[in-house]
């Protein structure tokens, strides 16, 4: 179940999220949970927090609050507020990715002291596939046709903060991303129109295809096809918002030269053609989706 549940999580994304005032009691109480959820480029800045705990994945760097500091990440991050902190998270630059679980409860503190976890914490994190498979469990649980039952929830967070803290014992040295590495990923975020392909990037750094492959997942949290596609897709929306270029012309300068195929693909990334993305121009700057 587990492994099916880990493998939904990796090709699926979902979420839900409803906040209940006054907030419902109990031993362990979720409010939401999601996967892999894209947010325009936007910063959240909540300085009394939601009411609950949230423990969030961000897939790609991000700025972030931590104690009285202001960091950049460089690596995917997990990260967990305590109830009535405040959140501060996000960019303003390019639209970024993040999963993550609101809840709450009177058990939820003896489950992190028991996983041997703080009350907060900001940590690497290179395994996003567990992380999510833990959220796909617990959204079965909330979302289906009986009310969710508060054990199942309990020894689902149980697990996932066991997952975490064996995960924090392993990376209690800080894993650092070879300059190598850094400098391969400068160089795809700097060119995403180029026609790239694995045995080429896998050759910078002297590997195979495969071992290439999960090594670029390990140090970013996302496949290089993946880091590609959504390089060209936010060239794409750039130039969409502030160019008066053709579709076609767009396309092109984003790796594209099917304009049909590269509809398709900004289409089926986005939720909506690349036209409805240019029409904007002329309408003024649309509100933005809700920063969660």
């Amino acid at each position: 179940m587990a492994k099916t549940m880990k493998r939904m999580a990796e090709t699926m994304k979902f979420r839900t999220l409803r906040f209940e005032m006054p907030p419902r009691r109990g031993p362990v109480v979720v409010s939401g949970t999601g996967v892999q959820e894209e947010m325009p480029p936007c910063m959240v800045n909540r300085p009394g927090g939601t009411g609950d705990r949230l423990l969030m994945l961000f897939h790609q760097p991000v700025h972030l609050r931590v104690g009285e500091q202001e960091i950049i990440t460089t690596t995917p991050v997990l990260r967990l507020w305590r109830e009535g902190a405040g959140h501060f998270y996000g960019r303003e630059d390019v639209c970024w990715i993040h999963s993550w679980i609101h809840f709450h409860g009177s058990e939820t503190a003896s489950l992190l002291s028991a996983a041997g976890l703080e009350e907060e914490f900001c940590l690497e994190w290179h395994d996003p596939g567990l992380f999510e498979s833990y959220l796909a469990l617990i959204y079965r649980e909330i979302t289906g046709e009986i009310p969710p039952d508060p054990r199942l929830l309990r020894n689902h967070l149980a697990s996932l903060f066991l997952e975490i803290a064996r995960a924090a014992g392993k990376n209690s040295v800080p894993r650092r991303i070879p300059e190598p590495w850094l400098e391969l990923r400068r160089r795809l975020d700097s060119a995403p129109e180029r026609e790239w392909n694995l045995a080429e990037l896998a050759g910078m750094v002297n590997l195979s295809v495969p071992a290439f492959a999960a090594k670029f997942r390990r140090y970013f949290g996302t496949s290089p096809i993946r880091c590609l596609l959504d390089g060209r897709m936010e060239l794409a929306r750039h130039l969409l918002r502030g160019s008066s270029l053709s579709i076609k012309e767009i396309g092109a300068r984003c790796g594209y030269r099917d304009q049909l195929h590269f509809s398709r693909m900004f289409r089926r990334r986005t939720g909506v053609p690349p036209r409805s993305s240019a029409n904007t121009r002329t309408k003024g700057i649309n509100k933005l989706p809700e920063c969660r």
